[in-house]
This record gives C-alpha cells, structure tokens and sequence, in this order.
C-alpha cells in the first residue's frame, strides 16, 4: 500500500456526499463509540457485551475461539491508548473473536477511532483489488493500511472532506472513519 497515493484515495471522497445519516449503520455506530469511550477501564463484561454488538455488523455469528479472556481485556484496555497494540495482542484477539480480523478491527475501532479504522474485505479489495480470505486476514495488510490512513489525514485537503462528511450524518467521526468509509463505499471501483 505504499505505492498509492493520498490523492488517489481522497479523489474518491466525492461519494460522501450521497451518504444517508438514517442508514442502519450510522444509527448504531455512535451508540458502540460512545460504549467504550464513557468507560476509562473496560472488563470482561465490556469485551464480551462489545464483541457481540461488534457481530451485528458481521454476516456471520460470534463465536469465542479460545479461553484468553484475561489477556484480551488486558490488550483492548491498552488499546484505549494512543499506541497501536502490537503483532502478538492482535493475534490473541483475533483467537478470541471469532478468528476473524474483520471482527477485531471493527472492535478496536469502536474502542479508539482515533487509532484504529474498520478492515473488512470490500476496504480490502478497494486497496488491493482482492478480497480472499487470506488477503483480509492479513496482519501486515491491516497495520498497512492504518499506515495509509495516517499519510492521508495529513493531506491538506483532509480536513475540508472530514468536516464536510461530519455535516452530512449529523454526528462527529473521527479521521479514521471519514477514511475507512470512503474505501468502503468505492470498493468496488479498486485502485489496484
């Protein structure tokens, strides 16, 4: 992802503009946002109750892979934070959540917009031009393109789309979002 450019990303914002703020998915997503945020430390309760409210934007239904409670409710607290978690915690929450990257992705957005952004196989496929299973699950796919993210919200014309998106749903998103949804919503025209 190092070859595209912020501008050919933000070329496709113009389809911001057609967004509707009564989708279903705007409905909830300042409701799972603010969960998390109005919470300083997060439990076993709050990963589990998150997961599942996480899952009702998924096709497929939760299911908990592994044990590993304890050392996730460690991880999405430290994810609270201004640091990206690392490969490793990743990974024990992805053996948790389902095995699925997607589902983790959108969990720890949900946690800290600010840091995170959505991952899912039509972000995936805007990016890539591939969808596959193995193109989606991707660690390094994942981190590169929070990378992407990062560059582009520095562009100078960022702002100007981000403020203007806020505008048109009606509720404050962080960059991330604004972001995730322009590649969500153009998946399918790829930049690769």
């Amino acid at each position: 992802m190092e070859n595209i450019t912020e501008e050919q990303v933000l070329q496709r914002a113009a389809c911001l503009a057609d967004e509707d703020p009564s989708h279903t998915y705007h409905k909830s997503y300042k409701y799972f946002v603010s969960y998390f945020f109005d919470k300083p430390c997060l439990t076993e309760s709050d990963l589990v109750v998150g997961a599942n409210f996480t899952y009702g934007w998924m096709p497929t239904i939760l299911n908990f892979k592994s044990t590993e409670f304890e050392r996730a409710v460690t991880i999405i607290n430290k994810a609270k934070g201004a640091e990206r978690i690392t490969d490793d915690e990743i990974l024990i929450l992805k053996r948790l959540i389902n095995n699925s990257l997607v589902g983790v992705s959108k969990l720890l957005h949900f946690i800290n917009p600010d840091v995170y952004a959505i991952w899912d196989s039509r972000v995936c496929n805007f990016l890539t031009g591939k969808s596959h299973k193995q193109k989606v699950e991707n660690t390094s796919l994942f981190w590169s393109y929070l990378d992407l993210c990062q560059r582009v919200m520095k562009h100078s014309k960022f702002d100007e789309i981000h403020k203007s998106f806020i505008e048109k749903i009606g509720y404050e998103v962080s960059p991330m979002r604004t972001l995730e949804q322009i590649m969500f919503i153009n998946s399918n025209e790829p930049l690769q």
